[in-house]
């Protein structure tokens, strides 16, 4: 027995050396090495998950009582202390001058049937303008047959994944579409200021798997973002030609940790990042991957982006499993007096 637990001891130092290790490894890759094998790209995107082994790793240590167990994990804790650590730093004091503005953006799941939830949900945030994705026929009609004394603006295209809606308390100035990827783009006017709003849906990058015989699950043998990166490209050209106040939501299926979320953030605010601490995860909620179904999200990929005098003051994410595989998010934003954008 007592050869047993001391085989089993090393085997679990050992084990937690070999994690610690590939954890350097990995980090080290994914900060020098150009991001297009995709199993990198990958790991990157869901980093978090990595570290996960440490919940039982770190009360494990406490029992075992190795100096080569105890340098691992704090060398782990200190990788992500590195990786992850601003994420827990408090925001600056909330933005108070300007006109307040408050923007939800939700993908409504185009498959969900629990029309009366997602009305309600939307109805519950009191926002000025809420921007749909995967917007269906059954929730276009539902927005205007029950929220068209709230929301009397509304420009609704529904369809499939395809889908687009925005609804608004304020008028639209003109309406139309985005000229670089798949979205609607108004203006609306406020306090004589003319304000860009864009409803963005981007593609989602291409998984692809293989069933694992007998096991009953699937293995991911290929990851391909191409697709969202080239539309990124496109999008923060038509972001840079916009002159004035500018707010751009929607779902944007690029995690914080991936190369495009760098260039949308170079050029615009982060409402939930400028505001809070925290992960701020929206994608997926309570959804079903084969026998499965994932209870809490694992990445963030809808966002409220600003600028042009367009300041984040609050924002929050609300997982409500109303149907939708998306938790949605709500922005408080500030729009600069026309005399304070002045040059």
């Amino acid at each position: 027995m007592q050869a047993l637990r001391r085989t089993t001891r090393w085997m679990l130092i050992a084990a937690t050396l070999v994690y610690c290790v590939g954890l350097l490894a990995l980090a080290a890759l994914w900060t020098f090495v150009d991001q297009r094998t995709w199993w990198l790209e990958l790991t990157n995107t869901f980093a978090l998950l990595l570290f996960a082994p440490l919940l039982p790793l770190l009360p494990a240590a406490l029992l075992i009582r190795s100096r080569w167990m105890n340098g691992a994990l704090a060398t782990a804790l200190a990788l992500f202390a590195v990786l992850f650590g601003a994420h827990f730093i408090p925001p600056a004091a909330p933005i108070a001058a300007g006109t307040p503005l408050r923007i939800m953006t939700f993908n409504q799941l185009y498959t969900n049937q629990r029309v009366p939830e997602l009305i309600a949900a939307i109805r519950a945030q009191q926002a000025d303008i809420v921007g749909l994705q995967e917007l269906s026929e059954p929730v276009a009609e539902a927005l205007k047959a029950k929220l068209s004394s709230a929301y009397p603006y509304q420009v609704l295209a529904p369809g499939n994944q395809s889908g687009l809606g925005l609804i608004s308390r304020y008028p639209f100035l003109s309406s139309g579409e985005s000229n670089s990827v798949r979205g609607q783009r108004v203006t609306i006017q406020l306090d004589g200021q003319t304000v860009t709003i864009l409803n963005i849906h981007l593609a989602a990058p291409y998984i692809r798997t293989r069933k694992i015989p007998r096991l009953g699950f699937r293995m991911i043998t290929g990851y391909d973002a191409g697709s969202p990166t080239r539309q990124v490209g496109r999008l923060v050209g038509e972001v840079d030609q916009v002159d004035g106040p500018l707010i751009v939501l929607g779902d944007f299926n690029t995690s914080d940790r991936e190369p495009r979320y760098a260039q949308l953030a170079a050029r615009m605010h982060d409402a939930f990042r400028e505001t809070n601490w925290g992960f701020g995860f929206t994608f997926p909620d309570h959804k079903r991957m084969g026998p499965l179904t994932i209870p809490f999200p694992l990445v963030r990929i809808d966002y409220v982006w600003s600028k042009g005098g367009v300041q984040p003051a609050a924002a929050h994410v609300e997982c409500n499993n109303s149907g939708a595989d998306h938790c949605f998010l709500v922005a408080d934003l500030r729009i600069g007096t026309a005399a304070a954008l002045r040059p």
